[in-house]
Order: C-alpha cells, then sequence, then structure tokens
C-alpha cells in the first residue's frame, strides 16, 4: 500500500535540524516503504524541485548525510505543495487531491498556530486513518492543553495522534529503564532507604539564538521542565514494568505523574529559582543580555534559568526530593543525571575523603554511566576515596527523531505523549508557573557565561505532610 507523509512547517528549524535528516537516515537505512511520498507543506513560493534543493542543503548542514545514492532516492521522495493560508480547509485539501493511502500528518509549526490548523483538519477531507504527530508544547498553560486535546478529538481518535517529545527517543530513556530493571543490583536499591536525593540537569552554554517569537513566551520551565525534564523523572521514578518497552510504559508514567505532589505557594517559594541572564562572554563571544535580544518583551519577565525541586507522594519515594534544573547562556554544558544514595553507617576507624562517592552519574550527551565509589587509595593507610568507574550505558544507532518516526509509522505510540498524561504535567507545572507570574519567587539575573544564580540547597525533610528546610549554599 502506498503511504504518505506531509510535514507542515517543511521549511521551519525544526524541520530543517532534525525531521528532514531523521527521514533521509530512515531511508538509507530502508527504514520507509517502497513507494512512500514525503510532501513537504509551506508558505514559501517554492517548486518541488527548489524544495529538493533546500532540504540537499540542509542535509549538508544538520548530520551526517547518508551515502550518495541514499541521499538521491530521498530527495525524489519529496514533494512540495505551497498552502498560503494553513486554517483554509479548502487549500488542505488541496494537499491530497493526488494521494492516496495511510496517511501521517506531522506539525512541526508554532504553537500558536496550532488551533486553527486542527480547525481546518476538521473541516477538510483527510485520507481515511490519517494519524497526526504533532510538537510539543502542548499549549503553554493547562487550560491550552485541554483545549488542545478536544481540538485533536474532533478529528482524530487518541489512539491516531503521536504527541512527540523528542526526549523520550532519546538512548537514555531505554538505558535508564535498563539499568533499574534488568540490573538486580540497582533493582534492589532503587528506593527511599537506599537514594537521597536525584537531580536532572540540562545546562546550556546555548544562548536565545534567535528563538524570541517562541522561547519569550514559554521561558526555562515551560520550555524543558514542563515537557523533557519531567518524562526523564518518570524514567527514574516509575514502577516496575512487565517488560522495558511493553505498551504499559506510558500507563507507568501516567501513574508517577499522579503521585508528584502539586507544589504550594510556600513550597514553590522556598524550593524553586527563576533566574534570567545579562549580559556576559561564552567562549570569548560577548553576549548581550536576554532582555536586549531583538523580539523579547521585557514585561513578561521571561526566565531563562529555572530550578524546581518535586516529590513524589508514594511508598518508594517519601521524602525524596527530585531537582530538575535548566538553563541558558551558562559557562558549561551540562547535561546530566545524579542519583545520590544514602551515606550508611561507617566504620570510624577510616577515614572519608568529602564528594564523589555514592553518586551515580548518568551523562546524557555521551550516554556514559559513572559511579562513584570509595575504596581503600593506600595499603600503608586506612584511607577512603572516591574512584569513578566509566563505561558508555550502550551502543545506539538512532537519532531521537529517527525512532520516533519509525515508531509513528508503526503506529507504536509507547514512546509518544498521551492526553491524559500531558494534562496530569501540566498540573504539576501550573503552581509555579501561576505563582512566577505573581512574582511570588523574585526574579534573579546572572551573567552569560557564568555558573548561573546563587542557589540554596533547601533540602526539605517532610514528616506527616509538614517540612522543614535546611538551607546549604552550592555556590
Amino acid at each position: 500500500m502506498h503511504e504518505h507523509l506531509v510535514i507542515f512547517g517543511a521549511t521551519g528549524d525544526v524541520s530543517k535540524r532534525y525531521v528532514l535528516p531523521a527521514l533521509a537516515q530512515v531511508f538509507a537505512n530502508r527504514g520507509l516503504p517502497t513507494e512512500y511520498t514525503i510532501t513537504g507543506v509551506g508558505r514559501r513560493d517554492w517548486t518541488t524541485p527548489q524544495f529538493q534543493e533546500h532540504v540537499s542543503e540542509s542535509l549538508g548542514e544538520h548530520q551526517t548525510s547518508p551515502l550518495p545514492r541514499s541521499r538521491e532516492g530521498f530527495l525524489q521522495s519529496l514533494k512540495y505543495a505551497r498552502v498560503k493560508d494553513l486554517s483554509d480547509a479548502r487549500e488542505i485539501d488541496s494537499i491530497f487531491h493526488e494521494q492516496a493511502g495511510v496517511t501521517l500528518l506531522y506539525l512541526g509549526l508554532p504553537p500558536q498556530m496550532f488551533p486553527s490548523v486542527l480547525e481546518a483538519f476538521r473541516h477538510a477531507t483527510l485520507p481515511p486513518q490519517s494519524r497526526v504527530i504533532i510538537e510539543k508544547p502542548f499549549g503553554l498553560n493547562h487550560a491550552q492543553s485541554k483545549e488542545l486535546n478536544r481540538l485533536l478529538h474532533e478529528t482524530f481518535p487518541e489512539e491516531s495522534v503521536f504527541r512527540i517529545d523528542h526526549f523520550l527517543g532519546m538512548p537514555i530513556v531505554g538505558n535508564i529503564l535498563g539499568l533499574r530493571f534488568a540490573n538486580p543490583v540497582f533493582t534492589a536499591i532503587w528506593n527511599r532507604h537506599h537514594i537521597k536525593k536525584i537531580e536532572v540537569i540540562w545546562d546550556e552554554t546555548l544562548a536565545l539564538e534567535g528563538r524570541a517569537d517562541y522561547y519569550d513566551g514559554a521561558g526555562a520551565l515551560k520550555d524543558m521542565i514542563q515537557n523533557h525534564l519531567l518524562q526523564l523523572m518518570a524514567a527514574l521514578a516509575l514502577e516496575p514494568l512487565k517488560s522495558i518497552w511493553s505498551p504499559e510504559f506510558r500507563d507507568k508514567r501516567v501513574e508517577l505523574f499522579k503521585t508528584i505532589r502539586k507544589p504550594s505557594k510556600a513550597e514553590i517559594r522556598a524550593q524553586t529559582v527563576r533566574a534570567r541572564y545579562g549580559s556576559g562572554e561564552i567562549g570569548g563571544v560577548r553576549i548581550p543580555g536576554y532582555v536586549k535580544n531583538q523580539g523579547v518583551d521585557s514585561g513578561r519577565n521571561t526566565e531563562t534559568f529555572a530550578q524546581v525541586t518535586l516529590w513524589v507522594d508514594n511508598e518508594r519515594w517519601q521524602d525524596v526530593p527530585f531537582v530538575l534544573r535548566s538553563g541558558k547562556a551558562l559557562g558549561r554544558d551540562r547535561k546530566e543525571i545524579l542519583v545520590h544514595f544514602k551515606d550508611r553507617q561507617r566504620n570510624p576507624e577510616f577515614h572519608f575523603t568529602e564528594g564523589g562517592g555514592n553518586v551515580l552519574r548518568l551523562d546524557l550527551a555521551s550516554e556514559e554511566v559513572n559511579l562513584g565509589i570509595f575504596t581503600i587509595q593506600e595499603a600503608g593507610e586506612i584511607t577512603a576515596a572516591p574512584v569513578r568507574v566509566d563505561d558508555p550505558i550502550g551502543p545506539e544507532h538512532l537519532s531521537p527523531y529517527e525512532r520516533l518516526f519509525l515508531e509513528a509509522m508503526s503506529g507504536h505510540s509507547r514512546l509518544f505523549v498521551r492526553n491524559d498524561e500531558v494534562e496530569e504535567m501540566w498540573e504539576i507545572i501550573q503552581p509555579i508557573a501561576d505563582a512566577w507570574a505573581e512574582n511570588i519567587v523574585p526574579m534573579q539575573t546572572y551573567q552569560a557565561g557564568s555558573d548561573g544564580p546563587p542557589i540554596q540547597d533547601k533540602v526539605v525533610m517532610t514528616e506527616h505532610g509538614n517540612s522543614r528546610t535546611r538551607e546549604n549554599s552550592t555556590r
């Protein structure tokens, strides 16, 4: 059967940097059916050859290009359709008049366009059994996410909706699940009795880079923590699966999100941090302050750094803080998960050095695992010091978008976000966003190229719903 992929926003940045290179690689690996057409939809007055030339240039700029013969075959599978008004159902219909068969619609559009495009889909004559892939963000607040789900379900049943969070396509998710459930040594200690704290960190040297149209309306909390980092937290904290990639993976994520405590204003004030970068220097390049960027509205008070501490109210994780953090224009890229194990009773005859021990580090960039353990360093003296055991967690040949498109083409939804899941995620983050909008948490400023704002390590120990805070400066 002939199959058809339609890319709305084919000339945009996400398609150029991620989607089209991923599809080219899938084609090179013979992951696409023989009869497969990819139609790029955009507003530019282009012909199909012009679009093919645009994609060819993109493949040269982003990722390793496939073999020349495969690349040429992929380019020949591309067509272009100009649509001036994506809210016009008649123009949408014109895309499909020569195409039949199973159709997958990919929406790589600015989020403000989703409602009008989905409304046009409702009135258009889409091919039977059409499926839709929609990029995050799934709304910029809880109410918008509910409305998007309503609009989607007017045209598509839930089993035909694939909400992309590309972090779910990252190898680290499978590696976390494998580490937890395929290794008894970790399975036995993956709970509050042995783990003191878990941190999920995504710090970037990258500044705004021309994304003001989207980013200034979202900020670090909604751009990173509400979706990407919550999904990593879910992989770290969900209850055991029958098998690592079973369909219940989504059920377990939703179950976990339901148990995350919705923070009170007092907890938000004590356990969250927001800041934005001022002018500075990164790698010898002068970086203007965030509010100096074109398209930024200083009145929005958008943060470029966010840190929140969340708590899971269940038997496994009671009283274990999960710290989620993301920032832009920082002095170094730091993308990692840190699992801090509790210090058990130590032999008083040993002298333990400070730091490094009892920490499992998962590098989100290199896919390496580092385990800090204590060992005897010198035979003549009883001294313990941490050592690191380094190894890649596992080989991986698929990029996140390659994996996710292959899953969607096969009709598998386990690595995509379900309707109730996205709403539960917003239930967690919306109180924080609302409190920040009320300036309950002051906006700090940090210099571009620095380590970020000064942060107090607020370790909150809960006791029957009450809390007390112990503060230790981390900077």
